[in-house]
């Protein structure tokens, strides 16, 4: 058995094909969750702290994400260890939606050992992140201050592409360890490194394929955005022209962008967790239809 690339990039946009409903149960479940979290961010961390998250911009680096822990304290420990876990049951949802299609309780959201589990896996690929770019980047750098001229130049060139082609290889060979986890009921890196034994390429291919159709989805939601806010204007102004209805355009497109942001948000994470899981059920299709995954 071995993996197929765009059957597996796909498996995002089939899932929403096949399971509209779930799809936007899962959506309300984001839509729902994620103001409940930012409103516990409020509380939590008080003003001094948000003003601290709000200068640190989008960026999810694995360094950058550590430092802002380490800056906020516990409080921020506790709001991202709930951020992960309400991730780890969209995404179990997510998994168990491609592993185990008959198993549709409660849209296939629930909260138990496998979502626990997901969670670890989550800082398992985090501090693995961390170890496959600080400790390279830091020979790299020891090694660039160490030469002179256009040699550190090279050296720090040909490093930087090496710790790139180092980390994305790590990240390949660790990508089916959430789909094994789940299905086998348990966490075993060395036999998620296994299973992708000789499958570097296939997946390497579906992973772009897969970021492409992810990259699409927010630009799909501006424009639906866009097209609401132009519609809503035109009812609310009745006509009205100039600055006027320039602001009402861009008020209420800022308003769509905000409510959609959440749906898109889980079209995007199905996207993205679904061709991995398609990917693991292609490599053991003979015994999960024999339920030896179950």
């Amino acid at each position: 058995m071995s993996v197929r690339p765009v059957d597996a990039a796909l498996e995002g946009l089939q899932t929403m094909r096949r399971r509209p409903l779930t799809v936007l149960a899962w959506a309300g479940f984001s839509l729902v969750m994620l103001p409940i979290l930012g409103l516990l961010v409020k509380i939590g961390l008080g003003e001094e702290g948000r003003q601290v998250l709000a200068g640190r911009g989008s960026s999810a680096d694995p360094r950058e994400l550590l430092d802002l822990v380490m800056n906020l304290g516990g409080v921020m420990v506790l709001l991202v260890a709930l951020a992960l876990l309400l991730g780890a049951v969209l995404q179990a949802a997510i998994i168990r939606s491609v592993l185990e299609p008959g198993n549709d309780r409660f849209a296939y959201l629930r909260l138990g050992k496998e979502e626990i589990q997901l969670l670890i896996v989550s800082l398992i690929t985090w501090a693995t992140a961390l170890l496959c770019t600080i400790i390279p980047s830091g020979v790299v750098v020891l090694g660039s201050s160490l030469l002179s001229g256009a040699a550190a130049g090279w050296f720090a060139f040909l490093g930087a592409l090496s710790v790139i082609g180092f980390s994305l290889w790590v990240a390949v060979r660790l990508s089916l360890l959430g789909p094994h986890a789940f299905s086998h009921h348990h966490i075993d890196i060395r036999a998620a490194w296994i299973q992708t034994h000789g499958q570097f390429w296939r997946l390497l291919g579906m992973f772009g394929l897969t970021i492409v159709i992810w990259i699409v989805v927010p630009l799909l939601g501006a424009a639906v955005a866009g097209l609401i806010g132009k519609s809503l204007t035109a009812v609310v102004n009745l006509g009205a022209s100039g600055l006027a209805g320039s602001s009402s355009w861009l008020i209420l497109t800022l308003l769509a962008n905000l409510l959609l942001a959440p749906i898109f948000l889980t079209l995007q994470t199905v996207i993205l967790v679904a061709a991995p899981a398609r990917a693991f059920a292609q490599l053991n299709q003979d015994e999960i239809d024999a339920g030896l995954h179950a």
